[in-house]
């Protein structure tokens, strides 16, 4: 492989990375800063060192993520195997094995797991949603769309026109060109994307099955919603900062 196929192989591979987020935060893990380093051979193995904010993240979720950050990175083409590294965390040495090796977290953790991580998985999912839900009906608001008109849109009723969207809702268009809420609604659209919800499918969901919520409770579901995403923003906030006090006192390799 070339030294130009082998870097733009690593930038396939940062973009899958980009992907995957913390699963208590809900931002990428690339933003975070969790990836320490990464590399990739002649021969197109990866070399993926990770880091957690503190030393004492919870093992469930830390498997979730680097399960999540294996699995996209392996889906590339013309990557042959992936080595993750999980540094600085209690019980580095077991995830590590347990990744590497391909097995489930209740494999690797068999005495102390109440199952697999499917059930937390989902909770984590949801949340995520709803809180993505609020700043995606936060965007809209802003650009003309009260979240009742929302009940009204589908999926392909919004349109990517370059960096901004195009959304029609009572058969009026409205454009979001705040790089922002351009944000906001792409990574909403991303979750409901990853769902495999019909383009003609309602917009605005309420679980992962697709419910959609009643009219009448939109506005409270939303409050609801709203403590999810400040939740996950301070929490964030939150191991960015420690995060990165942490790397300042590690002595430089």
């Amino acid at each position: 492989m070339t030294q130009d196929a082998q870097l733009e192989l690593k930038q396939s591979v940062l973009r899958a990375l980009s992907t995957v987020t913390d699963p208590e935060l809900d931002e990428p893990i690339t933003d975070l800063g969790f990836v320490k380093d990464l590399s990739v051979s002649e021969e197109g193995e990866v070399s993926l060192d990770l880091v957690t904010s503190t030393f004492w993240c919870s093992p469930n979720f830390v498997y979730l993520m680097l399960e999540e950050a294996r699995d996209v990175v392996c889906r590339i083409p013309g990557i042959k195997g992936v080595r993750v590294h999980l540094e600085g965390h209690h019980d580095s040495n077991r995830i590590n094995g347990g990744i590497n090796s391909g097995q489930s977290f209740s494999e690797c953790y068999a005495s102390e797991a109440n199952g697999d991580l499917d059930e937390l998985n989902r909770m984590i999912r949801t949340r995520a949603l709803r809180s993505r839900l609020h700043s995606m009906a936060a965007a809209m608001a802003r650009s003309g769309v009260p979240p009742a008109d929302l009940l009204g849109v589908s999926r392909s009723d919004i349109a990517a026109e370059g960096d901004s969207f195009l959304v029609t809702a009572r058969g009026t268009a409205h454009r979001i060109s705040d790089p922002a809420d351009v944000q906001r609604v792409a990574r909403y659209l991303s979750f409901l994307d990853g769902l495999r919800r019909p383009a003609d499918g309602p917009l605005v969901i309420w679980d992962l099955d697709g419910t959609r919520p009643p009219g009448e409770e939109l506005t409270s579901m939303l409050t609801l919603a709203r403590a999810s995403q400040s939740n996950f923003s301070l929490n964030a906030e939150l191991c960015r900062a420690l995060l990165s006090a942490r790397l300042a006192r590690e002595p430089p390799s």
